[in-house]
């Protein structure tokens, strides 16, 4: 069957993601800026204008998605004729200014919310100013239109000032797939070495005993924020040795808040298997739309109590799997799948994704390379959230802004009770790192 020639097929890895989404799952991701500003009210109608002006540039950001029999996914992306940026650029009214925790209640709304399918899967929410002078944007994007590193290559170009170079900018063109080709290439390579059934014995063991974070997902979700920086991580990982990264240094941390979250709670669990998104994006591209994702799988040491030994653990699991490639070859493992008949993808799909695969997804995406701003008014902090995933009650994810990470930690109340002291104890695993190291900054 011929397909129509204004269609793009939804890509095999785009719909996998969408096809998540179910029940009370959703499938997109949020950025919530808090910006600066001493006006009263947040500018909507010149930051419409600027995003008009921009969007030619973002092909994908104007289609909709449409049936397309003949097509691997049956879905194509198509141009939207109903565009209206009116509909996806709107002010929420809150009635009274609001605090950090009333625009955490709001944020969590936002995130129980589906996108509208039959037009564009974005949108974006401005809030007037917060008790404190600033206000907030709340950017929602389905994750089958672009992973967590293309929003952020998005943002670039719709929504920070200085990707402004004049009044109008040109649409690019499409972006390649050439890196995301390379990267399946080079992980054939190494799994045709190595062989597939070797990295599914070892990385894919299903785990016996189903964690505290495991549960029924339900329509509710609780969000919490937590801010260090990027130099106390490093400092942290630099005095352990010299081979310790920052996302190791992260990922312990986030170890030491789910240990103290879990005696709170009376929950026991003797590791956790986590899954550590790895992106596959071209370093140096203008990838705005796609996803390019892989993984690692790690056992956090929920059960050591010497932060210190925590953070070696996590680096050495780390270590091991970047030195056999481990994410390249899960890449090129599910593209080769993505040929497979749609009941087996199914089945491997919900075998993969299962809380007896891994317990908790845990993302850090590279932001903002320097200070942002939006319409001249400096952006003062950047969270990220993600969407829980079926029978997975919490999901954690970062991203960095002027020299500090930024964690958005997401949850089914009912499965994850707790999370403000959750994300209290993220911090205060943070802080006694670098008291036992001596790494803290002098006050």
């Amino acid at each position: 069957m011929v397909v129509d020639a204004s269609l793009t097929p939804l890509g095999a890895e785009d719909a996998r993601i969408l096809a998540l989404e179910n029940g009370p799952i959703r499938g997109h991701t949020l950025k919530v800026l808090i910006v600066d500003d001493d006006a009263d009210m947040p500018p909507l109608e010149a930051l419409r204008a600027q995003m008009t002006r921009r969007l030619p540039a973002l092909e994908r950001w104007t289609q909709r998605l449409v049936p397309a029999p003949g097509t691997a996914s049956g879905l194509a992306w198509q141009d939207d004729p109903d565009f209206d940026i009116e509909r996806h650029v709107r002010l929420r009214r809150t009635g009274q200014p609001v605090d950090e925790p009333g625009l955490r209640r709001i944020v969590a709304e936002v995130m129980t919310v589906p996108l509208d399918r039959t037009h564009p899967l974005w949108s974006l929410d401005v809030l007037p100013p917060m008790t404190d002078g600033r206000w907030a944007m709340v950017w929602k994007v389905h994750h089958c239109l672009a992973d967590g590193m293309a929003v952020i290559r998005a943002g670039s170009s719709l929504l920070w000032d200085e990707a402004e170079t004049g009044s109008d900018r040109p649409a690019r063109p499409r972006p390649s797939r050439a890196g995301a080709s390379a990267q399946v290439a080079a992980g054939a390579r190494l799994t045709r070495v190595a062989g597939y059934r070797g990295l599914v014995l070892r990385e894919f063991r299903r785990v016996r005993e189903l964690t505290p974070l495991a549960g029924e997902v339900g329509p509710d979700r609780d969000v919490a924020f937590v801010r260090c920086t990027l130099d106390e991580l490093r400092r942290v990982g630099k005095t352990i040795g010299p081979e310790v990264t920052v996302n190791d240094v992260l990922l312990a941390a986030v170890t030491g808040g789910l240990r103290g979250w879990m005696q709170t709670h009376e929950a026991r669990a003797g590791g956790l298997k986590v899954q550590v998104p790895v992106s596959m994006h071209p370093r140096e591209g203008d990838d705005t739309s796609g996803n390019r994702d892989s993984f690692l799988l790690v056992s956090l040491p929920v059960a050591e109590p010497d932060p210190v030994a925590r953070v070696r653990s996590v680096s050495k699991a780390t270590r091991l799997r970047k030195n056999r490639h481990d994410a390249r070859a899960i890449y090129a493992l599910r593209a080769s799948l993505s040929h497979a008949p749609a009941a087996v993808r199914r089945a491997l799909q919900h075998v993969v994704q299962g809380p007896h695969e891994y317990s908790l997804n845990i993302s850090n995406v590279p932001g903002p390379s320097g200070s942002i701003s939006v319409l001249g008014r400096h952006v003062h902090a950047l969270y990220t959230l993600a969407e829980v995933a079926p029978h997975h009650g919490l999901r954690v994810a970062a991203v960095s802004l002027e020299g500090s990470l930024y964690l958005g930690l997401c949850a089914d109340p009912q499965v994850v009770p707790g999370l403000d002291g959750l994300a209290a104890g993220i911090r205060a695993s943070v802080d006694e790192l670098q008291d036992q190291l001596g790494t803290a900054s002098p006050k």
